[in-house]
């Protein structure tokens, strides 16, 4: 009675175009405005008597807004695709791992701005760089492998 359920053919669950761009741009625009932070902080040298240079608060500024755009992109991503496809069964393992630093990244960036304890905030600084790193390299595996399975396959 219930056989022909299982005989429909899945219902794409590809993000659209725009919905597609606006990862890419979001991805890039954290993953930029987080690498200029890093260099200000890390290989920028010092401005005499200052604590820190000068273009560290202007790129935490860029990441900031880049964070909002980014948490709206994955919102939407959440109930238009990344459900459907995990209800669906498909990419599980490369597409959950993302989903997951994403997660992460979002819970180590709200450690960033409020842990008061040194030790603490180093760890989700640490974490949130490997993060950032890792989820950029994540999603163009997730891109490619997700292609790769949508192409015919020569005879």
């Amino acid at each position: 009675m219930h056989e022909g359920l299982h005989q429909r053919p899945r219902k794409a669950v590809r993000p659209g175009r725009r919905q597609r761009l606006a990862t890419y741009w979001a991805s890039a625009l954290l993953l930029a405005s987080g690498v200029l932070w890093l260099v200000a902080h890390h290989l920028l040298p010092l401005p005499e008597f200052a604590a820190r240079h000068p273009l560290e608060p202007w790129a935490m500024r860029l990441h900031g807004g880049a964070t909002l755009f980014g948490l709206a992109v994955f919102g939407s991503l959440w109930g238009d695709h990344v459900l459907p496809a995990w209800k669906q069964g498909r990419h599980r393992a490369h597409g959950g791992a993302l989903a997951l630093f994403w997660l992460c990244l979002i819970l180590t960036g709200y450690g960033l701005y409020y842990l008061a304890d040194e030790t603490a905030r180093a760890l989700a600084s640490n974490s949130h760089i490997a993060l950032g790193t890792l989820l950029v390299i994540g999603l163009a595996v997730h891109v490619g492998m997700a292609g790769r399975h949508r192409r015919p396959q020569a005879s």
